[in-house]
């Protein structure tokens, strides 16, 4: 309840109980840390203090980019000064911020719906797009526990897996604010699409030739339409996705902000290139290409790009450290390479960056890519696509590299060109590390989150 809802409800209080009705009123707004000043018996200023009360809601709180954001700007805004807290379906941190299942029973119906959603997907529908698919059709008691913690905002983010059902989100009873992390909220079931039925609208004449069955997409478009019939404005993590959600049929007429995600560049740093390669046990005379993801064997992240790229080109003195989830064809590489498995702590990603001389990120669709800022924090450009998430902090022959699309030849010279020349590359090096320290950092980024909810809240 806001401070003119409130005022609205206790003003009908008769005349004879004014006295209980002041009380009430400085009891809410020193509950809500507003400051009062009198300035005579006709002037009340009321100011309130920096302290707003922030839920945020993602389906988890470790796994996942989305969820590694959201940690990343809980944390940034718990520095700020801000009451910041976390909601999740699979809590696996300690952090007493983050809010999680509090019975077994929660994480079993929890784990039920996610495997239903999956048994409709693999037998009503199919389809050559192997992406997550999220239905979030079933209510779920979610809703009940946001409503009843005491939030300003509620900060919506990642909710595939059935943790929030669509027709719950306007039943939230604060002012919402929905950050898209991928495609999911302006599509059908699908959270990384291929096709333009977003933006026309999920009819029968646009549906994919590769699908059969049951056009779920569609009949989850259309329950979008019709359920997200309510007031909330929409983050877009990256240029390329702002500009799909303004194309969209379902949102294009919402408040949309352009806000990239965080980065804590007190922790993400340069470190000692010759140290961090004899921990790795890296060659110090070879150049070091590095890939990685949490979801490697999933095509849109390249992975069998670069089975073509070192097909067809060849680098000398080069080797390839492969990290994160192990590529089901990674012995099909014509090239060095080394695999050093999944990497739990940020200080060994820091230095795993740090030994790199050029980060590969050759995702076919991406909508931001947190390993890409990653490595530039830490003095490693990256060699990207044009037109995908990356292509929001790397800047063509400044800081790294912008390939044309699929273009192995092109992404080839872009490896090259960002070798070849030692001076050329601690420019390149300096100017990554700038970039990210001016433009991504937690006061900046959470400055402009900030701002965003302070808008919401005047309305």
């Amino acid at each position: 309840m806001n401070l003119v809802n409130y005022y609205r409800k206790i003003s009908r209080f008769p005349e004879r109980n004014s006295r209980k009705r002041n009380l009430s009123i400085i009891a809410y707004l020193l509950s809500r840390l507003y400051i009062l000043i009198l300035v005579d018996k006709n002037t009340l200023y009321i100011i309130r203090l920096y302290m707003l009360k922030v839920l945020h809601v993602n389906f988890s709180d470790l796994n996942g980019g989305a969820a590694i954001g959201v940690n990343r700007l809980h944390n940034a805004l718990i520095k700020m000064g801000i009451d910041s807290k976390v909601l999740v379906a699979e809590k696996l941190s300690q952090d007493l911020n983050i809010i999680g299942p509090t019975n077994t029973f929660e994480i079993i119906i929890s784990q039920l719906k996610i495997s239903l959603s999956r048994f409709l997907k693999r037998n009503l529908i199919k389809t050559d797009n192997k992406e997550t698919f999220s239905f979030n059709f079933f209510n779920t008691n979610i809703l009940k526990k946001i409503n009843k913690i005491n939030a300003d905002i509620v900060h919506i983010h990642w909710i595939g897996n059935e943790m929030l059902s669509i027709s719950q989100l306007k039943k939230i009873n604060k002012p919402v604010v929905w950050t898209f992390w991928d495609m999911w909220p302006y599509c059908g079931a699908e959270h990384h699409s291929y096709d333009n039925r977003y933006i026309d609208g999920y009819n029968k004449s646009n549906r994919p030739k590769n699908e059969r069955g049951l056009d779920l997409n569609r009949f989850i478009w259309n329950y979008k339409k019709k359920k997200l019939d309510f007031d909330f404005a929409i983050i877009a993590i990256s240029k390329s996705i702002f500009q799909m959600i303004k194309q969209s049929k379902l949102h294009k007429h919402r408040q949309i902000f352009h806000i990239p995600p965080n980065l804590d560049t007190s922790v993400w740093k340069p470190r000692d290139k010759t140290l961090s390669k004899k921990l790795f046990g890296l060659n110090e005379n070879k150049k070091i290409l590095l890939f990685g993801s949490a979801t490697a064997t999933n095509n849109r992240k390249g992975f069998d790009f670069l089975l073509n790229l070192f097909e067809k080109q060849k680098f000398n003195n080069i080797e390839l450290i492969i990290f994160g989830e192990k590529p089901k064809r990674i012995n099909d590489l014509n090239i060095d390479y080394k695999y050093v498995g999944t990497l739990k702590d940020n200080y060994s990603l820091n230095l795993l960056y740090s030994a790199a001389d050029i980060m590969l990120v050759p995702s076919k669709i991406e909508a931001f890519g947190q390993i890409g800022l990653e490595a530039n924090s830490c003095g490693t450009p990256c060699v990207i696509f044009e037109n995908t998430g990356p292509a929001d902090y790397t800047k063509h022959k400044e800081n790294g590299y912008v390939a044309k699309y699929l273009d192995v030849k092109d992404y080839a010279n872009g490896i090259s060109w960002i070798l070849d020349d030692e001076e050329r590359f601690q420019k390149i090096s300096n100017s990554c590390i700038d970039n990210v320290r001016n433009n991504y950092n937690d006061k900046l980024i959470g400055e402009k989150i900030i701002q965003t909810y302070e808008k919401l809240l005047k309305k």
